[in-house]
């Protein structure tokens, strides 16, 4: 008789429902697979047949029929398997016809197979059974190494099971399968939050007190920093270490983040992701590796940064269109990838940290070797970075040669304030103070602000967009200074942070 089995599929980042319609006719012995399947699909034949015979069913004869349905949209991935071997067996012995059978084959079944049987985890389990809980589901089987990250799916009852076997044996008696735990997976998509570590490294920038300073301010604000100097001076130990500065995500950030990873088949370990995301691509990334895209409108780069930072080192060398593309991210929060297999948004709110050389030989300005650039040579270089790019960007410091101890960091850091040796103390009472000026509507400001404001934008020639940056790293100084409003104080300081930007522009 015809069964029908749900499975789900992922699609750009969320889950997306199908169904396996299993039919077995009189006739010569065929298997026949229809519903627009990818080569994935199409594969899973040959992995269905070799698995039931390996787990002592007996392939029954005559023509097999398996239909995914919605039939109009291609199917990819190998996460059908185990739905279209439970939809044999199931058509084959007429489980659906026995009641309690019949309810258990109502589950959601998600899992690859291999030759011998076993369950391998896919891609995009936590998406596919997010999606299938908010449409009424409420059981789940899948591969055992996966069961972890199933369960963070609410209101879902997830059975793991380790092999075809044993699933079967759960249909046909209810008998819940018992594996041995999975050994522990580490968390790959960040760093650690901020820690007594970090906070003394950070402390121990002798000799870059402005980079410190910046570097303690985009940490606490989630403000985008651009780092300019020569080679060896720091920048990328720098922007790393803003990675273990970042505060951990709540419950909800967490959640998001960790869909996020499930669909693009990055590793999750165990549970929800507890740290930022930390991505850093190469500059030969294309704009597709960047923003999403492709022929399955994969998320890009932005999006698995979503949440957390992403950190583009030597950022010169990176194709200017591949920059361009980051504008519509850095603005909205999110992106959106129109391709001909459709049109996908992804979200892609995140901190950008960026390093780069001042020329092509890298050493313009430095107190240590001579530039061998001509001032077209520089020019050329830097106007790689476009004028709306580097607006975007709230931070800029330039980093002269290297005269601390980085290496050798005390094991904490001395008290003397956030501008001397910050603590996690001090950026975590200054995010709160922050998110309570966000939920009051923003920060108190003292009188004359705006003159002040304005008188600076004709001075440095600064866009509407830059003041209001300016504005959002004043009120982060002044809730890590512990005060009451901003001042004008805050804002020379936000200033002499945006005037760094001269430094990212080609001598005439």
């Amino acid at each position: 008789m015809p069964v029908r089995i749900s499975t789900g599929a992922v699609a750009g980042i969320a889950g997306q429902s199908v169904s396996v319609e299993v039919v077995i006719n009189r006739g010569l012995p065929g298997f026949h697979l229809v519903g627009l399947p990818g080569a994935e699909v199409r594969e899973s034949r040959e992995r269905v047949l070799a698995a039931l015979r390996h787990s002592g069913v007996r392939v029954p004869p005559g023509r097999i029929t398996v239909n995914l349905a919605p039939a109009g949209v291609r199917k990819s991935g190998a996460s059908f398997d185990l739905a279209i071997a439970l939809g044999i067996v199931a058509a084959a012995e007429g489980l659906a016809v026995e009641p309690g059978a019949a309810a258990r084959l109502r589950a959601l079944f998600v899992g690859e197979l291999s030759l011998f049987g076993e369950l391998r985890p896919v891609r995009g389990v936590l998406p596919v059974l997010l999606d299938a809980a908010a449409r009424g589901s409420r059981l789940a089987v899948v591969p055992c190494t996966q069961a972890e990250e199933a369960r963070l799916a609410p209101g879902l009852q997830v059975v793991a099971a380790a092999d075809l076997r044993q699933v079967l044996d759960w249909c046909r008696t209810g008998v819940e399968p018992v594996v041995s735990p999975a050994p522990p997976r580490r968390r790959s998509a960040g760093g650690p939050p901020a820690t007594t570590e970090a906070c003394a490294a950070l402390a121990a920038l002798t000799g870059h007190e402005l980079a410190r300073k910046a570097a303690v301010v985009a940490a606490t604000g989630r403000h985008n920093l651009l780092l300019v100097g020569p080679p060896g001076t720091g920048k990328t130990r720098l922007a790393r270490l803003l990675a273990d500065l970042q505060s951990p995500p709540d419950r909800r950030d967490a959640l998001t983040i960790t869909r996020i990873h499930s669909a693009a088949g990055v590793p999750v370990g165990d549970g929800l992701i507890d740290r930022r995301p930390f991505r850093a691509p190469h500059h030969t990334v294309t704009r597709a590796g960047l923003v999403g895209g492709g022929a399955a409108l994969r998320p890009g780069e932005v999006t698995l940064a979503h949440g957390g930072l992403l950190f583009l080192d030597e950022l010169a060398e990176f194709h200017p269109s591949v920059l361009d593309v980051l504008r519509q991210p850095l603005q909205d929060g999110h992106v959106t990838v129109a391709r001909g297999a459709g049109q996908r948004t992804f979200p892609a709110r995140f901190q950008l940290v960026a390093a780069t050389n001042p020329c092509r030989c890298g050493y313009h300005g430095s107190s240590t070797r001579s530039c061998r650039c001509q001032p077209q040579e520089r020019a050329r270089y830097l106007g790689r970075l476009s004028g709306p790019l580097l607006d975007r960007f709230d931070l800029f410091v330039e980093m002269a040669s290297w005269r601390g101890a980085f290496a050798d960091a005390p094991v904490a850091p001395t008290q003397g304030g956030w501008r001397v040796a910050p603590t996690p103390a001090d950026l975590e009472a200054a995010r709160g103070r922050l998110e309570e000026w966000r939920v009051g509507g923003g920060p108190p400001h003292s009188a004359g602000h705006d003159g002040f404001l304005d008188r600076a934008r004709a001075m440095f020639d600064l866009s509407l967009r830059a003041v209001h940056r300016c504005r959002d790293v004043a009120a982060t100084v002044a809730a890590l200074d512990g005060s009451r409003a901003v001042d004008e104080v805050h804002l020379r300081e936000a200033l002499e942070f945006r005037h760094g930007l001269a430094v990212a522009q080609p001598d005439p």
